[in-house]
């Protein structure tokens, strides 16, 4: 079954899991709150040209067609029309992915207020004191609020990268790709926050179950 793939993204931290496990409640909807397939699709993109044959004759139409076989094959043994997949990665591989869709991509970019995602990534790594997190790996005895707060932020950091994808995009001309959707407002006003969701994707509505979200992975 060919299937029509939109995508979730946007700044850590900020609801896109929450969101995605309201989605696929739809029977006609897929979504799961993890997934490698941005990272298998810029992986193959990235090296394609570091192989020898590929070298001497770039073959863009086999790269296309690999690609797009990446894309649905990783969703083959899923019995829906549509899928969301969730991944901060896609904001980067935009102009790739629509050279190989053939259509504008359409991404749900979901956003909060940077002192609320810092907050919350503390609140994750304080409700498991066990968990070593990237922050405390390459911040090492250095590691403290303060510190991992600069870090996230930071050029290299989950939320200092995906503001920067996220103004990248703006600049080069994306922004009627992208559907910004505020964290706080989401969980205020689910129905209508969805309801943009659903005419922005231009995907028949659904009645949805708001109080009995369910996340199965």
């Amino acid at each position: 079954m060919e299937k029509t793939i939109h995508f979730i993204s946007g700044l850590p931290r900020s609801g896109s899991t929450l969101i995605a496990n309201v989605l696929k409640q739809n029977p006609t909807i897929h979504g799961e709150s993890v997934s490698s397939l941005a990272s298998v699709f810029g992986s193959v993109n990235a090296s394609w040209n570091s192989i020898e044959a590929n070298q001497e004759y770039d073959n863009p139409a086999a790269k296309k067609g690999v690609l797009g076989s990446i894309l649905q094959g990783y969703y083959g043994h899923i019995d829906k029309p549509v899928v969301i997949d969730k991944d901060r990665g896609w904001i980067p591989l935009m102009s790739q992915v629509e050279s190989v869709l053939d259509r504008k991509a359409k991404i749900i970019v979901c956003v909060r207020n940077p002192a609320e995602i810092l907050t919350s990534f503390e609140r994750l790594r304080k409700e498991n004191p066990l968990f070593f997190t990237r922050a405390d790996a390459v911040l090492r005895e250095g590691s403290n609020i303060s510190s991992r707060a600069f870090y996230y932020a930071g050029p290299d950091g989950a939320l200092g990268l995906s503001h920067r994808n996220l103004k990248d995009a703006v600049t080069m001309g994306y922004l009627d790709r992208l559907l910004f959707v505020d964290y706080n407002r989401y969980c205020n006003s689910p129905k209508s926050q969805t309801k943009r969701i659903y005419d922005f994707l231009e995907l028949p509505h659904y009645d949805h179950d708001f109080d009995n979200i369910v996340q199965t992975e």
